[in-house]
């Protein structure tokens, strides 16, 4: 898909005027972002600036205070107002979440983990989502391991295992907390090499990431937090390489420091 196709598509997500506070700590402070069809985001900022606040609102993890958020035509919030439990049911199946801790179920196979929630929860065919959760294990480069429970396998593993499983739902878009921040350099370069293959096969994906080069090298847009406002966004070259904010100088200069 090109970018003008992306930018044309009618958005997988839609996030306008986002507000939310924990106590009398405002963390997002008048978000408006949406996400395109096959468009991969980076979320870049200091810790403390809204990113994993902004991603557990989009995942209804948190809810908003004040705010629109859609997933294409399902209407999840409006100024804060949430929609019924059926309402949130439709909008879980349209996202797949994949965490920085990996919070795989540890007394389920690695097989299991991937399968339960398309059985259970989407009502599929046991045989038929067995099959395909033992092809995108494969993909993941864990065949052979489905029978294993998640303590018998390493962090960049059971990372990879997570991914298999968010992809097993058929979602529209997959967010990614932070994916490598548990993880020694090595481990992270298998996550990062499956993340770009997704990106190469136009999976719709938000991510919350330190990684900077990984970042300028698979997003199409990248979006600068802090404060709880975005800062700065455009494509992935443009701000990384020739920031325009001074805020996002200062960040970037701090990690290259």
């Amino acid at each position: 898909m090109t970018s003008v196709e992306k930018n044309e598509a009618r958005p997988v997500v839609s996030l306008d005027h986002a507000r939310k506070s924990f106590g009398d700590v405002e963390v997002l402070r008048d978000i408006s972002l949406s996400v395109s069809p096959g468009e991969v985001i980076a979320i870049i900022g200091p810790s403390g600036g809204g990113k994993s606040t902004l991603l557990r609102c989009l995942t209804l993890l948190e809810r908003l205070d004040d705010g629109d958020l859609s997933y294409e035509d399902v209407a999840v919030a409006r100024g804060g107002a949430y929609g019924d439990k059926n309402v949130l049911a439709r909008a879980r199946q349209r996202f797949g979440l994949v965490f920085q801790n990996y919070n795989l179920f540890p007394h389920f196979s690695v097989l299991r983990n991937v399968m339960d929630a398309p059985v259970c929860v989407q009502g599929r065919d046991r045989a038929e989502a067995e099959a395909e959760a033992r092809a995108l294990l494969a993909k993941m480069g864990l065949a052979g391991n489905e029978d294993k429970v998640p303590c018998q396998l390493s962090g960049g593993q059971q990372q990879r295992a997570s991914i298999a499983r968010a992809l097993a739902m058929h979602p529209d878009i997959v967010y990614f907390d932070e994916p490598t921040s548990a993880l020694d350099p090595e481990l992270t370069a298998e996550v990062l090499r499956v993340i770009k293959e997704l990106a190469a096969e136009n999976m719709t994906m938000v991510i919350v990431t330190h990684e900077m080069g990984f970042a300028r090298e698979v997003a199409d847009r990248i979006v600068f937090m802090d404060g709880g406002v975005i800062v700065e966004q455009g494509p992935a070259e443009q701000v990384i390489d020739h920031p325009r904010e001074e805020r996002t100088k200062a960040f970037l200069a701090q990690r290259e420091g």
